[in-house]
């Protein structure tokens, strides 16, 4: 009996063992963008996927470097920073190109504060400014004080639109745009990096991946339901895949979905597709009568480049 427990021993430690060299060689996540030709990786790469992909970051401008004695990439709307020395999940931050570049202005008065329960504006008393209407909205889908920090100035027209800065971003309304993409993120990292980096760190990096990866100069969404059919009420689940002009998976395209429900359109947005191509969102059905058909409207979007389709489920029971 005790060499069994003892043989179930070791086989437990060189199964931990195991485990620890695999974590230990896995290599870490990499791509290589050829529109910027810079490549990200690790765990800024980790980073990109899952906090909001090119529809809050943009391309990189530069490979990662040392600034300041901290691990730094600049991307055309932020700055990552490594934080090793923080916990799980504050290991990767953004930098507050926002507050470096000058654009904080004076606190509101007193008599401007909105009331605590205010539908419209949120007021912050660490930087004493505002968020309001569509600019609050997009601030608590995409990432909050982590993605965009405090607002350190009210919103105002810059040119002919209406802008707001944040201490690691700036939104900018879109009017013109599709709903779900009127609010856009200004490139404060570009501005950054092209007026106080030395221009070198602009140039392209050079990346074992670079003569693996064409350009894609085009894209093709496909939507589908989990249920075709469905009852009155409950949950269904749309899926988008994204593909390029070969057919290859596209990765970190976002989607934005419109469901026309007979009381009126919901706007759903989903995650930036995965390594497949693929992204996927669960929605409410509300409450809907037998008999009819719902149709979903998906609008796909990858750099300067968009790809409509559209799918539908019928109301049976």
């Amino acid at each position: 009996m005790r060499s069994l427990r003892w043989l179930a021993t070791i086989a437990l430690v060189a199964l931990a063992l195991t485990e620890t060299v695999s974590a230990q060689t896995q290599t870490p996540p990499s791509q290589y963008f050829p529109q910027t030709g810079h490549t990200v990786q690790g765990d800024f790469m980790r980073f990109f996927n899952t906090r909001g992909g090119l529809a809050i970051f943009g391309y990189p401008l530069t490979e990662a470097f040392v600034q300041n004695g901290r691990l730094v990439q600049y991307f055309q709307r932020v700055r990552m920073e490594a934080h090793p020395e923080d916990p799980v999940p504050y290991q990767v931050q953004l930098g507050l190109l926002g507050s470096e570049l000058g654009y904080a202005t004076q606190a509101i008065s007193a008599a401007n504060v909105p009331s605590a329960n205010d539908p419209n504006r949120r007021y912050f008393p660490q930087t004493g400014h505002t968020v309001s209407l569509a600019f609050r909205e997009y601030f608590d889908a995409h990432g909050g004080l982590d993605i965009f920090g405090y607002p350190i100035a009210e919103f105002e027209l810059e040119g002919k639109r209406i802008i707001q800065y944040f201490q690691r971003a700036k939104m900018e309304w879109h009017p013109e745009l599709p709903p779900g993409q009127r609010v856009q993120l200004g490139n404060l990292g570009e501005i950054y990096a092209t007026t106080r980096l030395d221009p070198s760190l602009l140039q392209p990096g050079a990346s074992t991946l670079a003569p693996n990866v064409q350009q894609v100069t085009s894209i093709r969404a496909t939507a589908s339901l989990r249920q075709a059919v469905t009852g009155a009420s409950g949950q269904q689940i749309l899926y988008v895949y994204v593909v390029d002009q070969r057919d290859k998976p596209v990765q970190g395209a976002s989607s934005h979905a419109v469901v026309r429900f007979p009381s009126g359109d919901q706007d759903v947005e989903l995650p930036a597709t995965d390594v497949s191509g693929h992204a996927q969102v669960t929605f409410d059905l509300g409450r809907l009568n037998p008999g009819q058909l719902i149709v979903v409207q998906v609008r796909a979007a990858w750099a300067a480049l968009a790809a409509d389709t559209e799918t539908s489920f019928f109301v049976w029971w």
